[in-house]
């Protein structure tokens, strides 16, 4: 079977091995991955709040919160009230939270480092380069984008 041309078949096969190693770097986290994802947001930046996390992660709002009970039930993430409406919940990072953090994301960035055993080191970069600019290009988080036009202008910016 040639797949050689079939963008979403590769997409998968590299996902799918990304999220099975990733599942064994950081299994001994609540929900592993996905876990990670959300400790790993919350590192970067100021505290969000529950739906805008649900949305930068593409994770349905309930099942988040049920991520974010045993997160917090496991010591690593706070739910705080937002100072300007209290009805909202804003998510921090325990101290414990960001010791972890480091940690797992060492871990994940092994798993990553060999993803590609077909590239040499400076192709792998450059792929992980294009994919997040093409994910932060679609990313505006309207549901406004245009796949195949973001990948043409990243391609035309590597070009010229």
């Amino acid at each position: 079977m040639a797949h050689d041309s079939e963008l979403g078949w590769a997409l998968g096969v590299v996902f799918r091995a990304w999220q099975r190693e990733t599942e064994e770097a950081v299994g001994d986290l609540p929900h592993g991955p996905r876990g990670f994802q959300i400790l790993s947001t919350l590192a970067t930046g100021d505290p969000p709040t529950q739906a805008s996390i649900a949305m930068h992660l593409g994770i349905d709002r309930t099942v988040l919160t049920y991520v974010l009970d045993d997160l917090a039930a496991a010591g690593l993430v706070e739910r705080t009230a937002d100072a300007r409406d209290r009805r909202v919940r804003r998510l921090v990072l325990t101290a414990s939270g960001r010791s972890r953090v480091e940690e797992l994301r060492a871990r994940v960035a092994a798993v990553e480092a060999g993803m590609f055993p077909g590239l040499t080191a400076e192709e792998s970069a450059s792929l992980r380069s294009l994919v997040e600019r093409a994910a932060a290009g679609m990313h505006t988080g309207d549901g406004d984008h245009d796949a195949c036009r973001v990948v043409q202008d990243i391609l035309a910016d590597a070009a010229g």
